[in-house]
């Protein structure tokens, strides 16, 4: 039986025009920007949970949780690429990567069951929807990203470039 090896993506250049580090890091830099605006607004409310229902506090309380763990892990990413320290890009992508899905699952869960009056209008469902969608491609961007300056850096400083 033949097994044909797909191969993890490699990109050389960043949005077509820049280099590989220089585009993870403006990344990692506008993701920890993101993460800190995700944490701005779930600790924002958080002052009057009295007021507020039980689940509300819960959906503010995991997108802090999560967004801080994210950004923590974004700032590994920065200093193995200032570093040249290939090993904290791959901790940054395995954990950044399920910070990720677990951001993504407070978002869902927070527009099914905590926006019915905004997503009675179907304007707002599409504008939820693409939203969330850009959200997605943004991040498996990212991911892409990371992983390519991995690959790059464990390939030029030596060993292999597939994680074991």
């Amino acid at each position: 039986m033949k097994r044909s090896d797909m191969p993890l993506p490699l990109l050389r250049t960043c949005c077509g025009c820049i280099s590989v580090r220089t585009g993870c890091f403006i990344l990692c830099i506008m993701s920890t920007m993101a993460c800190a605006a995700n944490i701005t607004a779930g600790a924002w409310n958080l002052p009057r949970h009295r007021e507020r229902e039980p689940e509300d506090n819960l959906i503010s309380m995991s997108m802090v949780m999560f967004s801080t763990l994210s950004a923590i892990s974004n700032l590994i990413a920065l200093f193995g690429i200032l570093l040249k320290h290939p090993s904290k890009l791959q901790w940054s992508l395995v954990f950044n990567s399920v910070f990720i899905f677990c951001i993504f699952l407070v978002a869902i869960v927070t527009c099914l069951f905590r926006l019915d009056d905004f997503l009675k209008v179907p304007g707002h469902i599409v504008l939820v929807v693409l939203l969330l969608i850009a959200g997605a491609l943004y991040s498996i961007y990212y991911l892409v990203m990371i992983n390519s300056l991995y690959r790059i850096m464990k390939m030029t400083y030596g060993g292999s470039a597939i994680p074991i």
